[in-house]
């Protein structure tokens, strides 16, 4: 999918570039696909969608995705490190 602009309810979107992925078989029986988009900012996301997932369910998808915990492909020194907490 190449840049486009979507609109969801009073808000616009717009993606530089969308991609999904093969169906990935798993130990279960079902399939699963992964939905990879970069919006406008250059910010990358993906998620998880069933197997049989339409174009129409991927838009959906991504027009009403929720921001999640950042992840950053850097090392700055004086970028304090996420730690996971002791048990």
């Amino acid at each position: 999918m190449k840049q486009t602009d979507m609109s969801v309810g009073d808000r616009s979107i717009v993606v530089r570039g969308c991609r999904v992925s093969e169906p990935l078989m798993q130990p279960w029986g079902s399939s699963c696909r992964i939905v990879e988009w970069i919006d406008n900012d250059g910010r990358i996301s993906r998620r998880v969608v069933a197997g049989n997932v339409t174009a129409a369910q991927v838009r959906s998808t991504i027009a009403h995705h929720v921001e999640g915990r950042k992840y950053f492909l850097y090392d700055d020194e004086r970028v304090p490190r996420q730690t996971l907490p002791r048990r």
